[in-house]
């Protein structure tokens, strides 16, 4: 079996054991995933494939678009069946649809390719901020993934000259103080610790 799945499933069951010890001891687990930055002007705003499909996110671009904190919107997309068969519209080209209805300039705003990984999106969006230019970035991703986000974006704009900013967004269905409560709270708890773990056995968090 290669080292890399072995290492994923090894670093799954460690971090789950560890989780349901925690759980007991540290209802901090929640809040600490979402460690982020508050937000500010930057020429360019991220709405990454977590929150580019959210309403909230999507008006909090347009707000910040209308404020002229930000110039260009840039949507993540996460590859899906819709994107390979074109079954419906793909969620990223309904994204773009409302922000346009919403007075945004189409040539202000970006969808980058589609992909299947936060690491291979952070480097979608490193080349579209290189391309562009861009001196700062301002990225909108879930609250409980925002750790990860902010460990991976800084790792992969590394020496680009490029400062980047993660800002976490409230999941309408998970309360992460609290995340003991639900089962969409439970689930995040339980999926995202070992997904850190495993960016972070990789090197690919800053």
């Amino acid at each position: 079996m290669p080292v890399r799945p072995v290492l994923h499933m090894v670093a799954t069951a460690v971090v789950a054991l560890f989780v349901v010890a925690a759980a007991v001891v540290s209802p901090n687990l929640g809040t600490f995933l979402a460690t982020a930055d508050e937000p500010a002007p930057a020429p360019l705003t991220f709405l990454s494939y977590g929150v580019s499909i959210r309403r909230g996110a999507l008006d909090a671009g347009v707000a910040r678009m209308r404020s002229g904190e930000t110039r260009r919107l840039v949507l993540g997309a996460l590859n899906s069946r819709d994107a390979e068969y074109y079954v419906t519209p793909h969620s990223s080209d309904l994204a773009r649809d409302y922000l346009l209805d919403r007075g945004v300039d189409p040539n202000a705003v970006e969808i980058l390719p589609s992909v299947t990984s936060e690491w291979e999106e952070g480097h979608r969006l490193r080349d579209a901020a290189i391309r562009l230019g861009t001196t700062s970035v301002e990225a909108y991703a879930p609250d409980f993934r925002a750790r990860r986000t902010r460990g991976v974006l800084h790792r992969i704009f590394e020496g680009t000259g490029v400062a980047v900013r993660v800002v976490a967004v409230p999941d309408v269905e998970v309360r992460l103080e609290r995340w003991w409560e639900t089962r969409p709270g439970i689930n995040v708890i339980y999926n995202e610790y070992p997904r850190l773990a495993y960016y972070w056995f990789l090197g690919r968090l800053g």
